[in-house]
């Protein structure tokens, strides 16, 4: 993510809050729960002392019941226009009747169990505009549901709410775009290395972000708005594959098994646990599986980061990774799950934070992966190197043993040399390579007492190639780089060298300050009017470079290692002041 994207996530972030915090106006109302199906007009004769005071800053929120509950608005009039919200778009069934002068003058009945275009405002939650703007209004609302009781009612101007209405869908829509960008990059790399992990992370990431979707009514106004009976089995059931999945996806990309054999068994239960509760969403009561999904959210959730902390402490690398994108989803599903069974009140933390710690824990993940792979290279490396070793022991056995096979096992050795001097990606020299040269010319040079001079050459904002191309265009742009260097560097008594990760170095024997400069500024021009073409769908890359020149006239009594570190210096000050530049070193420091 690049440094305005971030800022202009925390800018919207801000904005939710804030919205949710300030936009609308507190006021104080009466509830009562019924039991019995009493009329508009029976439950207008109630004694006040039925009656139970809130405010629309804390709520009500009742968890799980199975009756009926009445709320008593009285709103005053207003020189604008006002807009009633329900924020809850799970209720079932949700009726309003507006009374004034002792007269009920407008009724509508909407909720879930209906169809969406039964709601008076189009919109993803329960939206009535407020029918007068000169006198006071009595608004009488009733709301039943098998699930989770929970009314959150705000009233604001007419502006007011378009205005917050665009900060939330805003963040919904960012919301989407991130699940689908994280799924579709990671089904890409599932297709391309063909590991179940990857598959599992993307539908993790999928179905949890269609869990939050459908939290916040979207499925509900834009997949099936003529089909309100799936809202009764679709819930639970996603809910229970979003543990199915989270949890499969836990345990191969931990290797728990490995790691810790009681964890292993706990996921396990608890996966199986939730593929029960998908086939009870379908053809179970809905009211007893939401509440059996959600506490098994909320047991599952710290399970899983308890299991990473453990596999993580007996020395799996990824599982801090794991831990860390776990703690804002952990945050997130304790305070939907508490929310959901009444025992928090509703404000914009239970609100946002569930889909604010899914957007966190499917981005770090995504970087978890991406290290994944980083750690299965090193590997592969690793046992490449091994290989090699072993092979020049046998080689050296078999020189010793056989000697008429002397050639044969010299010319395999030498080969096997040149590939330990090359870097594996540039095929230019390696680290290596480069200590050997320079070791080299500062002993001949000595003995000439002519001039050495160096190139460190470093890419520019490199890391937001990788993060927004991806690793492979990156390779590709280290590639392109090392052969446009390359041309510029003519002479064959010259050595380019891939010096680690995106830096380069050019080693220059019997070469002035000056030389040095002129060709340092050719590869620099090189670089910038050469855009570089990936192998990627995407448009062409351009790059820039910083570069530092250092020149000494080797003495004995030094070390070669000064060269370095002078143009190490020169390309520290080249990033400092502006990159795209040569600066050359500064002896005087």
């Amino acid at each position: 993510m690049t440094r305005n994207a971030f800022q202009k996530v925390c800018l919207l972030i801000i904005l939710l809050f804030t919205s949710a915090m300030s936009s609308a106006q507190t006021l104080t109302y009466q509830w009562v729960e019924v039991f019995d199906d009493l009329s508009i007009q029976d439950l207008r004769a109630l004694p006040k002392s039925h009656w139970q005071t809130i405010t629309t800053e804390k709520n009500l929120n009742k968890g799980f019941s199975d009756g009926a509950f009445w709320v008593k608005l009285e709103l005053s009039p207003q020189s604008f226009n006002q807009m009633l919200e329900i924020a809850y778009p799970l209720l079932d069934e949700v009726s309003i009747y507006w009374e004034r002068g002792g007269e009920i003058i407008e009724a509508h009945h909407t909720g879930d169990s209906l169809p969406f275009n039964s709601r008076p405002i189009n919109h993803r939650n329960f939206v009535f505009s407020v029918p007068t703007v000169n006198d006071s209004v009595i608004a009488w609302i009733r709301v039943h549901t098998s699930g989770s009781v929970q009314v959150p009612i705000t009233v604001s101007s007419s502006i007011q709410f378009l205005a917050d209405e665009q900060v939330g869908f805003g963040w919904q829509a960012m919301f989407f775009g991130i699940v689908a960008a994280l799924a579709l990059y990671n089904f890409i790399l599932f297709i391309i290395v063909r590991q179940s992990t990857y598959l599992w992370y993307v539908l993790t990431v999928l179905i949890t972000s269609l869990v939050q979707l459908n939290f916040k009514g979207l499925l509900f106004q834009f997949l099936w708005p003529d089909w309100p009976l799936i809202n009764q089995y679709f819930t639970v059931s996603a809910v229970g594959a979003a543990l199915f999945f989270t949890l499969t996806f836990a345990m191969n990309f931990l290797s728990v098994r490995q790691f810790s054999i009681g964890g292993d068994r706990a996921l396990n239960t608890f996966r199986y646990m939730a593929l029960l509760l998908v086939v009870y969403g379908i053809v179970g009561s809905y009211q007893l599986g939401i509440v059996m999904v959600s506490g098994l959210a909320a047991l599952v959730t710290p399970a899983a980061w308890i299991v990473g902390l453990l596999v993580w402490r007996r020395g799996q690398v990824l599982a801090g990774f794991y831990v860390l994108a776990w703690t804002p989803l952990l945050l997130g599903h304790l305070a939907l799950a508490v929310s959901k069974l009444g025992l928090a009140p509703i404000g914009a933390f239970t609100e946002f934070v569930p889909q604010a710690g899914v957007a966190l824990e499917a981005i770090l993940l995504s970087f978890a992966l991406a290290y994944r792979i980083n750690i299965e290279r090193q590997k592969r490396q690793q046992a490449q190197a091994l290989a090699l070793k072993t092979q020049r022991e046998a080689n050296l056995t078999l020189e010793a043993r056989v000697m008429e096979r002397t050639e044969e096992l010299q010319k395999v050795n030498d080969k096997l040399k040149a590939v330990s001097l090359t870097d594996g990606l540039t095929q230019v020299a390696n680290r290596r390579r480069f200590d050997e040269k320079l070791d080299e010319e500062w002993t001949r040079l000595i003995r000439s007492e002519q001039e050495l001079s160096l190139i460190m050459i470093d890419i520019d904002y490199f890391k937001k190639v990788n993060d927004t191309c991806g690793h492979l265009a990156g390779d590709d742009c280290l590639v392109a780089v090392s052969n446009l260097i390359n041309n510029e560097v003519k002479r064959t008594e010259d050595l380019l060298a891939r010096y680690g990760g995106e830096e380069f170095a050019v080693l220059l024997p019997t070469t002035t300050s000056d030389e040095a400069m002129l060709i340092a500024e050719r590869i620099r021009q090189a670089v910038e009017l050469s855009p570089i073409t990936t192998s990627q769908d995407i448009a062409p890359i351009k790059l820039t470079i910083s570069l530092g020149v250092a020149t000494l006239i080797p003495d004995q009594n030094a070390r070669c290692q000064n060269l370095i570190k002078f143009a190490d210096e020169a390309l520290y000050s080249a990033k400092a002041s502006g990159r795209n530049r040569v600066v050359v070193a500064n002896y005087e420091k």
